[in-house]
């Protein structure tokens, strides 16, 4: 179901009601592989049909090295019969530790733009790995939104701890559309890997108490194992094996349950240009307050 975002909301947005179902089509594992293999993300169609099913649109975050090593992933989903939206997430999706970021920035921003010529311009960092100039360099290619902050705590990758869990604009002309914590305590994102590795307890906390708008985050390989699994680290391995098959299960009940309490499910484009226009109406107040 998608449709106009609900009132004026609380607590940092300024609407509420509203999921964005954001997917980072990449390679199986991110950068806890050497090599990169699309195993998982050549099982979209999967995906699409349930996207179909629910009526709930999608926006893709893609890697865009799989327009050449796996071309039927994304026709997959660019055949859907819902609105799927797709923004660059890099070329190559190198380790942070030797990402040239402005030439992954670049060439990815150019493929997106060949092909699809978005009206609004995203990009998410892969791994949340944002670079110190990493807004700046978005800024510079005139990028409208980033959806790349983890505003949690990950070991051995970053401490988002104190970093805001709402929209908000790193730089002038460009927001932060930051993927949702459950709350500003309980700084533990919701999305499916989460909602897998923590188990029953935390996928019943987020359907009974869901955050008031939620950027939701998913992976091909959270839905299905590929067998890139093997050659993962012991620790990564214990990760992904919890609740391996229950992938597209844990994501349909969050969409009924959701559907069930009146969200709207909408675009990533559909919540920046909800989010910009919002700030601007209260701009247009404050203005005429001052007056």
């Amino acid at each position: 179901m998608t449709g106009p975002i609900g009132p004026l909301g609380d607590a940092g947005w300024p609407f509420d009601g509203a999921v964005a179902l954001t997917l980072d089509l990449e390679c199986d594992y991110g950068t806890a592989l050497e090599t990169n293999t699309y195993e998982a993300a050549r099982r979209t169609p999967k995906l699409r049909s349930l996207l179909e099913t629910y009526d709930v649109p999608l926006t893709c975050f893609l890697q865009t090295e799989l327009l050449e090593d796996a071309p039927e992933a994304v026709e997959s989903l660019e055949r859907a019969s819902v609105p799927v939206e797709f923004h660059a997430h890099s070329h190559t999706h190198p380790h942070p530790k030797r990402a040239d970021f402005a030439a992954e920035l670049d060439e990815s921003l150019e493929r997106i733009d060949d092909r699809y010529a978005n009206e609004v311009v995203g990009y998410r960092f892969p791994d949340g790995a944002i670079p110190s100039d990493g807004y700046e360099l978005l800024a510079e290619r005139e990028v409208d939104f980033s959806s790349s902050l983890f505003p949690t705590w990950r070991p051995g990758r970053f401490d988002n701890i104190d970093r805001p869990i709402f929209p908000h604009a790193p730089r002038p002309d460009l927001v932060e559309l930051p993927l949702t914590p459950f709350s500003s305590t309980v700084r533990v994102p919701v999305s499916l890997s989460y909602l897998k590795v923590l188990g029953r307890p935390y996928q019943w906390l987020t359907e009974r108490r869901p955050p008031s708008v939620i950027v939701f985050d998913l992976h091909m390989h959270d839905l299905t194992t590929p067998s890139a699994i093997d050659s993962l680290p012991s620790s990564y391995r214990l990760l992904y094996e919890r609740r391996r098959d229950r992938g597209y299960a844990i994501l349909r009940s969050f969409i009924e349950t959701l559907q069930r309490r009146g969200f709207r499910f909408v675009t990533m484009s559909e919540l920046y240009a909800a989010f910009e226009n919002a700030s601007d109406d209260r701009s247009e107040t404050d203005a005429r307050i001052t007056r």
